[in-house]
């Protein structure tokens, strides 16, 4: 076999296939990396810094940045007030804060939540929210972005354990990224939450239901025991964020066995949100799971307005699947043109307040769709 500058023909062969391969193999890693920023935990790396994580945070990969970052978490109750001790069974929000000084950066998170003693997993995580999302990996479960985030401030539904499981201990691990795709330029920051049991509330809430039976929203509930129990709150949410008392259901008296309950909304319309809360004689409130109710029926369009606050609401029910462009038209009864504004509504129920109502009297909204269609609902501006 020829030689050349003592290498053999198949020796040069052999190092270019290993270079090809070395490039490959730190491509692929530098795309996995990369990856993170639709969630850690789907790529397989858990790193919020906790001791069942090896410690790990993001700097594992990431670093180099600078933005004056930091992070803080919270466990706010139905007050939205910070809390060090939980109530078993309530729920409650980790609020997760990333704050920056300097650049505009965006973000990303993973956190998990886990028993003091024992490291145990705590899956009681609620719905994430949109850009988020609920990963198990190797025995746990990790709330984390599933894109980059624009906001760093996270607001997460987590229900405390039922009584016995002692503190509970949230790591979260976020980074402030420069958005390159690369792990160079972030800023990694870490931190953790613990809150110890609470004693358990005079009220056990052991389930919360709702169903839709001849087009109008039946809600239940039951408890396990009552003392000095007052009544409870019905709430109804459009967009399941801002709710509204519906209806106060006074507690049937002192119980070791527990009551069941029901309501019917007959005022349920397509889709609506629930939400219960209990109040004790001495006003404490607590507040339980989120119903999330929808009709049956298929329709294309409705349109109502209401008042809240001391201010009139456009209530629009988009039943066509997808978010469309709408212009909304505010006419006196002679039909002249008074106002005029554009705007996008989304598939399901959007609510927009009325601006800019031009007179006393009755006039006439309309929403004119993309697809030419129009509905309008008459209403009494006061000003």
């Amino acid at each position: 076999m020829k030689k050349r500058f003592g290498f053999s023909t198949a020796m040069l062969v052999r190092n270019k296939m290993n270079s090809i391969l070395l490039l490959f193999t730190v491509a692929t890693v530098w795309i996995i990396l990369s990856s993170n920023k639709n969630g850690a935990a789907k790529n397989g790396e858990s790193v919020t810094g906790a001791p069942f994580n090896a410690s790990k945070t993001c700097s594992k990969c990431h670093s180099g940045g600078n933005f004056g970052g930091s992070i803080s978490t919270q466990l706010l109750d139905a007050t939205s007030t910070p809390v060090t001790q939980y109530t078993p069974g309530q729920l409650y929000t980790l609020r997760i804060t990333m704050n920056h000084t300097i650049g505009t950066p965006k973000y990303g998170f993973q956190t998990t939540a886990a028993t003091v003693s024992g490291s145990l997993n705590q899956n009681s995580w609620g719905v994430p929210p949109l850009q988020t999302q609920n990963q198990f990996l190797s025995g746990r479960n990790y709330v984390e972005q599933s894109t980059a985030l624009t906001s760093g401030v996270i607001s997460l539904p987590w229900t405390a354990p039922a009584a016995g499981k002692g503190s509970i201990i949230f790591y979260t691990a976020g980074n402030l990224i420069n958005g390159t795709g690369g792990t160079t330029g972030d800023q990694p920051v870490n931190t953790s939450l613990t809150v110890s049991e609470g004693t358990t509330l005079p009220v056990t809430i052991t389930w919360f239901k709702g169903s839709v039976q001849n087009n109008a929203a039946l809600l239940t509930w039951a408890t396990a025991q009552e003392q000095n129990n007052k009544y409870f709150i019905i709430e109804k949410s459009y967009n399941g964020v801002d709710f509204a008392t519906l209806a106060e259901i006074p507690s049937k008296g002192n119980t070791q066995t527990g009551y069941s309950y029901s309501f019917t909304d007959i005022s349920f319309k397509y889709s609506a949100y629930y939400r219960l809360k209990q109040v004790d004689m001495d006003g404490r409130t607590s507040q339980y799971s989120i119903v999330d109710l929808q009709s049956a029926l298929s329709i294309k369009y409705d349109l109502s307005v209401y008042g809240h606050a001391g201010s009139n609401y456009i209530r629009f029910y988009n039943g066509m699947g997808k978010p469309q462009k709408i212009s909304i038209l505010y006419t006196d009864l002679q039909g002249k043109r008074l106002y005029t504004s554009s705007t996008s509504a989304n598939a399901g129920y959007n609510v927009w307040p009325i601006i800019n109502a031009p007179a006393n009297g009755i006039l006439i909204v309309t929403v004119i769709m993309e697809d030419g269609t129009k509905i309008s609902k008459k209403f009494l501006s006061v000003k």
